[in-house]
């Protein structure tokens, strides 16, 4: 589910740049292909693109504020698993270290000289 969120805020954001570069300035300047973006779309341009823009950055945000909230709940322990890591955790303390239980070996390494 992730994922597919994640692939639905890449689209809807790359959708969300191309509008609002083709829309044309507040001085009524041309936009960024120039003036054929109000021929391409009629002469209701403003009104679709503003509503078209209005719906991708509401949807924008939506995504934005849903894979925020799921990506937070991933990364959280559950109550009970943290109990019972420090369960084990005090009850490895208390054991203590036995040589059944270590592992490791000390590995010496010989630094001499002997390069001649």
């Amino acid at each position: 589910m992730i994922i597919a969120l994640t692939v639905l805020f890449f689209i809807v954001s790359v959708l969300l740049m191309l509008i609002v570069l083709i829309q044309p300035g507040s001085s009524g300047g041309m936009g960024f292909f120039g003036g054929g973006s109000q021929s391409a779309f009629g002469t209701k341009t403003g009104n679709v693109m503003t509503k078209f823009t209005t719906i991708l950055a509401a949807l924008f945000m939506i995504v934005s504020f849903v894979l925020g909230y799921l990506n937070s709940r991933q990364g959280k322990i559950e109550v009970e698993e943290m109990l019972g890591v420090q369960e084990k955790v005090e009850e490895l303390s208390e054991e203590g270290p036995s040589s059944e239980k270590f592992f490791g070996e000390d590995i010496g390494v010989d630094i001499s000289d002997t390069n001649e």
